[in-house]
């Protein structure tokens, strides 16, 4: 019997730009995105009948992005459904955390039906079906960090960039993306080539490793509207700053925090010491562990 396992990285907006609003009620970003060692697992194996298990201390709802990526290979490959399979993730990526675990999941399901189905999908392939599961599902086909547009879908990789370290706290509250950008009122968008420029330069510093400038640098046009609708993730923020003297940004909608840095060695007050707290490194391009079981 093949079985495959997957990891399914984080990530965290290193610079979040809105440029605009579309038709279709989404907004246009331009974004670099970092991917981070906060990692779900998962395995996907044949089966009897399809199954999909989440373990870990959050409740997943019944229709997830994971049903969904199984439902749409299914409509596409009618042929794979002669091939049940059971997936498993364990989840460690909080949820409403702004990590993008949910994407990461579909992402890292996608990739693992390509290979024990054998459908002999390109990348290219992958983003397209990915772009129609969830906006963020496209960059996480690719381990590199990366620049996204459009709605997210749109995906740039980067390579040769050194691996940073982050002190990440997560508040034990859900935010939900949708409900963030709905608030989101900009009399006046940026202009992306201008945007594009921003994030070239801050590309640059890191490139050259000169860490303070890219602290200074770190920009979400969401952390606004998000901290005035959540005071604990504004008043943690505050505190975290001041006792570290260190710059922490919203990464996503929220409501994670992060600093670039080493290890956080300060006593935390009461307020956040119930926060989930991780030192992470950038996730870089690892081989996917392929088991073989039976004729092996």
């Amino acid at each position: 019997m093949e079985k495959i396992r997957i990891k399914a990285p984080a990530k965290i907006n290193l610079y979040l730009e809105i440029i605009g609003k579309r038709k279709d009620g989404y907004h246009n970003i331009c974004s670099l995105v970092e991917k981070v060692d906060i990692c779900d697992e998962i395995e996907i194996s044949f089966f009897e009948r399809n199954c999909i298990e989440f373990q870990g201390p959050w409740k997943i709802p019944r229709v997830n992005t994971v049903s969904k990526t199984i439902q749409k290979i299914s409509s596409l490959f009618p042929e794979i459904r002669k091939q049940p399979v059971k997936i498993t993730v364990n989840k460690n990526i909080p949820p409403g955390s702004g990590l993008g675990g949910a994407s990461s999941d579909a992402a890292g399901v996608l990739k693992a039906c390509n290979k024990i189905w054998k459908l002999n999908l390109s990348v290219e392939d992958l983003v397209k079906i990915g772009a129609t599961i969830g906006s963020d599902v496209p960059l996480f086909l690719f381990d590199n960090p990366c620049i996204i547009e459009g709605k997210g879908e749109v995906v740039y990789p980067l390579d040769k960039l050194p691996s940073l370290s982050f002190n990440l706290f997560i508040p034990g509250i859900q935010v939900s993306t949708k409900s963030i950008y709905k608030k989101v009122k900009m009399s006046k968008f940026p202009d992306l080539t201008q945007t594009r420029s921003g994030i070239k330069i801050f590309v640059n510093y890191w490139r050259k490793k000169e860490i303070d400038r890219l602290g200074k640098m770190l920009f979400n046009r969401l952390e606004e509207v998000t901290l005035k609708l959540y005071n604990e993730i504004a008043l943690g923020k505050k505190i975290l700053e001041e006792i570290s003297g260190k710059r922490f940004i919203l990464t996503g909608s929220g409501g994670g925090i992060y600093a670039i840095g080493g290890d956080f060695r300060v006593q935390l007050p009461e307020i956040i010491r119930d926060w989930l707290y991780f030192n992470v490194k950038s996730y870089r391009k690892r081989d996917q562990k392929e088991e073989q079981h039976g004729n092996y």
